[in-house]
């Protein structure tokens, strides 16, 4: 119980501690104040330590971590604190108490108590301990960016960019390879790939690291560590510890891209610590390397890209771009600097590397580099980089076979950017014994050639020129390769010869010579090389070339020698002396006698006459025995092969005939003719021990007719290679560039031929007889492994078994099983009788068909057809081409479908649809088909299905259609639905003709309008060329929403961002082109902006060609053609002479027009306003006028009022024809008086060729009241400067051309023809009374300085070509026609020179 006295006591003894306590304080206030300057002290020394190392990582750029720097703040605030307590202690420390002196009990207390307060904070602080003071910066912005601002976004890079970045994106991509040629640019690119996806989200880091050809994988981790901005806690030396760490920072759920730049072999990701993706976690790899192979094959990258090198304009801007203003301030050096861009040939790296040591040097240091690129001295350019041959030679010293290297170092010998056939290659290296392995035939010797070329491709030394059999090799690289060449195999390579070199003074003698000179007369002699092995001399104009008899003598180790372009009367005695030749070329040589290589017959191996002028094979080459290749192609003027020749060529191994002999000796000829026979020729009968024992596997022929074979035939099977045409010669679009290819016109295939038909890559059969029987009974039919392009044509029952599947399923009418045409890639099928060309089982099997072509082929019904078949898997099934890039669909006057639906009734089971059905369904899939040709196509009514989705998200088909082309298709009622316009994309030229019910190119469909509002709008922005004639019911170009104007053929639901040329002929029905309120439309979306080039011509209800105010788009318009409209009464069309703005009707810019056209338009009585004003400096309209035409315009009155032509100063051509009321072409209204004065002087400075035909009217060039005589075309008012070339024809009214004066301003006048003006009297006026100022008469002794031809023609009234009573002068007439001139008794008064003439003609009548 708490009692009064209990709670006082307990009162008291809380006082009595509370008391105890201050009192503590009081006591050891002095000891406080003294322990806390000590641990300040404490503090301090803390503190000075912390901010050492605070300043030394600032210094280091990081950044200081928070926790310290709150803990600096704190220790700053308890210095202010224990600062201002010290302060007050010692001012209070002499203060007394009130009542007595002791000391202030009250404020000893408060300081000792914040001093053991700030005490503990002060231990506190002093204790803190930190595990680090600061951390490392993020990576700036700056350096996270992999390539520099240097990187150029050109447009041949900007798709390939694309290409990267969506291959990237797609999540069954995990890795990419990028080839290309060493200094090509891969790495550059890449890094821009990088930066994208970086910025753009898609990567959150990317890290690249370069590999080279010396691998080290410690050096690759780092490479990458540094670009993540990653610390690793294992030691450099702890591989496997790195490898772990990287690999865990690369899939921790981020996603990062790594670039390994530069791969030479493979690389073991795993092993570095790279983690594939797996669609989820790791990352995205990207490799560059010179070698597809490697990326493709040994690292299997889902997908690779090739880099080319750049095309010429882009190289061109590079170039420019490195040197600076160098070419700007010295336009003397512009061609050089063309020439050495041009020698760049493409490659970034040296045209970096050039730019750079020549910007800002004077002409003779650009002159001097020239010359050392054109002697392959790249190295020597003062300036230059040599690391950039470095960079180069790597590919050719990672070459790991003597072969690669020697077949290389082959192709620097042949000339810049030549096309090297695969075939010549093989022929050195045969000749030579380049290869290892030391071949025994050349079939063996080609097969290895091909491997090495496939490794010099794979390494980007070389390239596939125009066709397989063809390699090329970049110009910059064949100047590493000749360096190469030079310094370590003693060649000597020189394509700019001017004379013959001798052996280097101090050094090894050559070994190999290759010469191109542009035209050589005769060749040294007592020359010396005795390690010569090989040489070429080619000339780029055919010269008449002597060559001394002991030219070779000091060249008995020559072993290939070639002579191109050559005129040669004899073959030098010393060749016979080359006991070493085994290869000879005298390819478009002109020779007159090489009976001289009998002498070489026991050695020379490879003889080739390609394309030389020799008419006769002499008898003596039959001695030459050893011989294991002839080539006789190209020898148009060959009819002479004498008996015996070939079939003495025991061992021959090729042997080619020119193209055009058929000059064969026939066996029938021969009984017919007995003993008696004067023919010289062969016949094919000399084949055949050659073909009978395989020694011959290689052989090109012209057999005219299958007659002149022996009745027991040839055999032919054991030909590897061939170019066998029979019956008809290979036409010039049958060029064909595989190795096996027969060509087979009229009868029945021999038996000889058959196997042929199996080896074929190309095979054309025209107007084969019984080819079903032929090709299955003999076991053909089964498949054609290697044929590639296949030609039918006029093989009318028999096409559809050779099309159907083997004798064992004779129900089947059309192309057997998946493997008879698996490489297939192009078809021709013409004039034959079948229903389809496919079934849809063979039709998937054309797996690698690239271009399609079927012609008159009158009763077929589809492409793919289904006659016969059952399976409802058929029905069903997509029918994808994968491959189609070109498809030509001409004159099937009864094809309803590509791929026609099957009826699903029991009736007519198995049977194709009979209904109306687009050409191509739903299921036909063409994803990469880029040109598209449909013309005569009689049954067909739509071109797609207009139900079909706009977009089909796995496969677009037609999505990379560039080219299309619709003619002539009777029932067809629309081109384009607008549910298809989207997935054409990629369409740049469309071309509609001739379709009569064709009502709209691009149709809305019922079921396309609920889907979109009426007013949408459509794009088709890559279109470039739109092609539209004679179109009767066509009135617009898309079927028009309920707002849209139904007269105009534009409006706004179809835009045009980029075409550039439009032609718009016979549309009959059409009122405007372009709707005028959609103009503004137009402008906003860009729609016509690029339009260069337009031409609208028989469009007959046609008022004006554009609204006011469509100048505004047409600022890039150069050329215009109107043609034949015969409403057509303006240019542009106006509602009032004001407009809106106040402008005047005459001010239509057309800033960029060069070319205008103006022809057979009625109604049009001018072209130009005449009220337009004088010179206006805000109306540039037609200033780039440079040719102008117009032509039967009847109601024309003038051409140009007088102030127009001021602004024709570029006008450089005018062709005036049938217009019979114009008086005159310039014409002055009363206006115009008061502008200008009556004397002024009309110059028109750039005229150079003007054409007048059919002016009956026409009175003279310029109406002036001043005129003095009207009936002279030209007075002392007109001047023409520059006039070259003036025809004038059937201008009645005129009875002279020029009037005297005019005389000294035709400095430049080179042709002058008259023909039908009946009343023309003279050329020039009679001569006028007209002085120099000083009082004495003008006399003109030198007429027409320039004058070369003159004609004329048909002038009845013409009296004389002048009246000069002095001599006169023609000094370069040389061409000089008078004809049907019978008044005309001389050609001027006075005296006439013309030292230079040849008459062509001078008649009177």
């Amino acid at each position: 119980m708490c009692t009064p006295q209990c709670i006082f006591e307990k009162l008291g003894g809380l006082a009595f501690d509370e008391a105890f306590k201050k009192r503590k304080y009081v006591i050891r206030y002095a000891k406080n104040l003294k322990n806390l300057q000590d641990e300040i002290r404490d503090l301090d020394d803390r503190r000075e330590d912390i901010e050492s190392k605070v300043c030394e990582a600032s210094d280091r750029g990081e950044d200081i971590k928070v926790e310290v720097k709150n803990w600096q703040t704190k220790v700053d605030e308890l210095k202010e604190d224990v600062d201002r307590l010290m302060g007050q202690s010692t001012a209070r420390e002499n203060m007394r108490c009130i009542t007595c002196s002791c000391p202030n009990i009250r404020w000893r207390y408060k300081l000792s108590k914040q001093a053991e307060e700030n005490i503990v904070k002060a231990i506190k602080l002093t204790n803190t301990r930190f595990e680090e003071i600061s951390r490392p910066r993020p990576r700036p912005p700056e350096f996270e960016s992999l390539s520099n601002n240097n990187y150029v976004n050109f447009d041949s890079r900007a798709s390939i960019l694309k290409y990267l970045t969506d291959a990237l994106k797609d999540s069954n991509v995990n890795m990419i390879g990028v080839y290309g040629l060493g200094g090509v640019g891969k790495t550059t690119l890449v890094k821009e790939v990088g930066d994208q996806m970086r910025q753009d989200g898609t990567f959150k880091q990317v890290a690249i690291a370069a590999v080279s050809k010396d691998l080290n994988v410690k050096e690759v981790q780092s490479k990458l560590v540094e670009s993540l901005n990653l610390k690793l806690k294992a030691t450099t030396d702890d591989q496997e510890g790195r490898r772990t760490e990287l690999w865990n920072k690369l899939k921790n759920g981020d996603k990062y891209l790594v670039i390994l730049d530069d791969i030479w072999e493979m690389v073991d990701l795993k092993k570095i610590g790279i983690p594939i993706s797996d669609g989820k976690t790791g990352c995205k790899v990207v490799l560059t390397s010179r070698k597809e192979d490697l990326l493709r094959i040994t690292m299997k990258a889902d997908r690779n890209f090739r880099i080319a090198e750049l095309p010429e304009a882009e190289a061109w801007y590079l170039f420019n771009k490195k040197v600076g203003n160098s070419i700007e301030s010295q336009p003397e050096i512009y061609p050089l600097a063309c020439e050495l861009c041009r020698k760049c040939n493409g490659l970034p790296l040296t045209i970096n590397a050039l730019g750079t040591a020549l910007q800002d040097k004077p002409r003779y240091t650009w002159k001097n580099a020239l010359d050392k690129v054109k002697r392959y001295m790249l190295t020597q350019i003062e300036g230059i980089d040599l690391g950039v041959i470095a960079t180069l030679r790597v590919s050719y010293d990672m070459l790991r076979s003597s072969d690669a290297q020697s077949c290389f170092l082959l192709c620097c010998l042949f000339a810049e950017d030549a096309e090297i056939p695969i075939d010549e290659l093989t022929r050195h290296c045969v000749a030579r014994c380049l290869l290892a392995l030391n071949p025994h035939t050349l079939d063996e010797a080609r097969n290895v050639v091909c491997t090495v070329v496939d490794v010099l491709k794979s390494a980007s030394l070389l390239t596939t020129g125009s066709h397989e059999n063809v390699v090329k090799i970049h110009d910059v690289i064949r100047d590493v390769g000749i360096s190469i060449s030079r310094d370590e195999k003693a060649f000597l390579i020189d394509h700019g010869a001017l004379w013959w070199p001798q052996n280097p003074i101090n050094g090894p003698s050559y070994s190999t010579i290759s010469l191109h000179f542009k035209n050589i007369k005769e060749l040294p002699d007592g020359l010396v090389y005795p390690q010569l092995y090989t040489l070429m001399v080619d000339s780029s104009e055919l010269s008449d070339l002597e060559v001394p008899n002991n030219f070779f003598n000091g060249m008995t180790q020559l072993t290939v020698l070639s002579f191109t372009k050559m005129r040669m009367r004899r073959l030098p005695s010393s060749l016979a002396k080359l006991r070493n030749l085994r290869m000879l070329n005298l390819n478009g040589c002109e020779l007159a006698d090489i009976a001289i290589l009998k002498d070489m017959k026991s050695n020379l191996e490879v003889l080739s006459l390609r394309g030389s002028s020799i008419k006769a094979l002499p008898p003596e080459i039959a001695q030459l025995t050893s011989l294991r290749l002839l080539d006789l192609r190209g020898c148009s003027s060959l009819i002479e092969i004498p008996q015996g020749i070939i079939s003495n060529l025991t061992n021959l191994e090729e042997l080619l005939f020119p193209k055009n002999f058929d000059q064969w000796e026939a066996i029938i000829d021969k009984k017919k003719e007995g003993t008696n026979s004067s023919s010289k020729n062969m016949g094919l009968e000399e084949l055949r021990q050659s073909l009978d024992n395989g020694q011959l596997t290689t052989l090109h022929i012209f057999i005219p007719n299958v007659m002149l074979l022996p009745k027991d035939g040839l055999k032919f099977e054991n030909l590897k290679r061939f170019r066998i045409s029979v019956g008809s010669n290979f036409e010039w679009d049958e060029n064909f560039s595989g190795t096996r290819v027969l060509k087979h016109e009229g009868s029945s295939l021999r038996n000889g031929f058959m196997p042929l038909v199996g080896k074929a890559e190309a095979l054309s059969l025209i107007g084969i007889t019984g080819l079903k029987k032929t090709l299955h009974d003999r076991g053909v039919g089964n498949g054609f492994p290697d044929l590639r392009y296949l030609k039918v044509e006029s093989c009318d029952d028999d096409l559809e078994y050779f099309l159907g599947e083997p004798k064992s399923s004779m129900q089947s009418h059309r192309l057997h099983p998946l493997q008879s045409f698996n490489k297939l890639n192009r078809l021709v099928i013409e004039k034959c009788k079948l229903r389809y060309l496919f079934t849809p089982t063979a039709a998937r099997g054309l797996v690698h068909l690239e271009q399609l072509t079927v012609r008159s082929c009158e009763i077929m019904e589809a492409i793919v057809g289904f006659e016969g078949q059952n399976d409802e898997n058929e029905l069903i099934g997509d029918m994808m081409f994968s491959k189609l890039k070109k498809l030509l669909l001409l004159d099937l006057p009864n094809l309803i479908s590509f791929y026609a639906e099957k009826e699903k009734t029991q009736t007519t089971a198995g049977s194709s649809s009979a209904h109306p059905q687009p050409l191509f369904s739903n299921k036909v899939i063409l994803a990469v088909l880029e040109e598209l040709k449909v013309e005569a196509l009689d049954s067909i009514e739509e071109i797609w299905d207009k139900q079909s989705p706009s977009v089909n998200q796995e496969t677009v088909s037609f999505g990379q259609l560039r080219n299309m082309t619709v003619k002539r298709c009777e029932k067809l009622m629309n081109v384009i639905p607008s549910n298809i316009l989207p997935r054409l994309r990629n369409l740049q030229f469309l071309v509609v003709n001739d379709c009569p019910n064709v009502e709209f190119i691009v149709f809305k469909n019922k079921k396309g309008e609920d889907e979109a509002a009426d007013d949408s709008t459509l794009i088709i922005p890559q279109l470039r060329w739109l092609e539209i004639w004679n179109m009767e019911k066509l009135n617009r170009f898309s079927s028009s929403s309920p707002t849209s104007n139904a007269q105009s053929f534009f409006n706004h639901e179809v835009i045009f961002p980029i075409l550039e040329c439009l032609s718009i002929w016979g549309l009959g029905n059409i009122i405007e082109i372009w709707d005028k309120q959609s103009i503004a439309l137009f402008e906003a979306q860009g729609s016509f902006c690029q339009l260069m080039n337009l031409e609208v011509s028989d469009c007959n209800k046609l008022m004006h060609l554009f609204p006011f105010k469509m100048h505004l788009l047409l600022k890039n318009l150069k050329e215009l053609v109107v043609n034949g409209c015969e409403t057509l009464e303006g240019i542009v069309g106006f509602e009032g002479e004001l407009d809106e703005d106040g402008l005047r009707n005459n001010q239509v810019i057309l800033p960029g027009l060069e070319d205008l056209l103006v022809l057979a338009v009625d109604r049009v009585e001018e072209i130009w306003d005449k009220q337009s004003p004088l010179v206006n400096q805000v109306t540039v309209s037609f200033d780039q006028l440079k040719n102008m035409t117009v032509s039967s315009c009847r109601k024309l009155t003038n051409f140009f009022p007088l102030t127009i032509l001021p602004r024709l100063r570029n006008l450089q051509t005018l062709l005036v024809d049938g217009c019979p009321n114009v008086e005159f072409i310039v014409f002055k209204n009363e206006k115009d008086e008061e502008q200008a004065a009556d004397d002024s002087t009309l110059i028109i400075p750039q005229l150079r060729h003007l054409r007048i035909w059919n002016m009956e009217e026409l009175k003279s060039f310029y109406s002036s009241t001043t005129t003095s005589n009207a009936e002279s075309l030209f007075n002392h008012q007109v001047t023409c400067p520059r006039l070259e070339n003036l025809e004038l024809q059937e201008c009645e009214s005129l009875r002279y051309i020029f009037q005297p004066s005019m005389a000294s301003f035709l400095v430049n006048l080179h042709e002058l023809i008259i023909n039908d003006c009946s009343k023309m009297e003279a050329v020039f006026d009679r001569e006028e009374e007209i002085g120099d100022g000083q009082g004495r008469k003008r006399t003109y002794k030198t007429l027409l300085p320039h004058l070369r031809k003159l004609k004329l023609r048909r002038l009845p009234e013409l009296r004389r070509f002048c009246h000069f009573s002095y001599p006169i002068e023609l000094p370069l007439l040389s061409r000089m026609v008078i004809l049907g001139c019978p008044r005309m008794n001389s050609f001027s008064l006075g005296q006439v020179s013309a030292p230079n003439l040849a008459l062509q003609g001078i008649s009177p009548i």
